[in-house]
């Protein structure tokens, strides 16, 4: 997967909206977003991304057949550097924090998935 090129274009609005998550990548805009082209056309799934603290944030919108049909296609996907699986993200997990999505607590200045429950918190 070549990893130069243009900027990606801006995730689809209504996966950003309605997604869920699948899968937390670390990689350069252009090497996430050839994964996740790569990944959706093997899967015939819609899928997009976008970075929440620099980390991508896969999104999928679809069934749970098409769910599973990406996370075989992504597990089968050879591993390399960039960008770098992080986390396959299980279904009904809320993901990480996007602006105007995610419920946030009152007067919350800050969420993170907590490294060993994988749970979102906010302090």
């Amino acid at each position: 997967m070549a990893t130069d090129g243009p900027t990606p274009t801006p995730c689809d609005q209504e996966i950003f909206e309605k997604g869920e998550l699948i899968a937390l990548l670390d990689g350069s805009s252009n090497a996430v977003e050839n994964w996740v082209k790569e990944v959706a056309e093997k899967a015939n799934a819609r899928l997009d991304w976008h970075y929440t603290g620099g980390v991508a944030q896969v999104l999928h919108l679809g069934d749970m057949e098409s769910r599973r049909r990406v996370e075989r296609v992504a597990v089968d996907m050879p591993q390399v550097e960039n960008p770098m699986v992080m986390r396959r993200i299980p279904a009904d997990s809320p993901g990480l924090y996007r602006k105007g999505v995610t419920e946030t607590p009152k007067n919350a200045i800050a969420a993170f998935m907590d490294p060993v429950s994988g749970e979102q918190a906010f302090i």
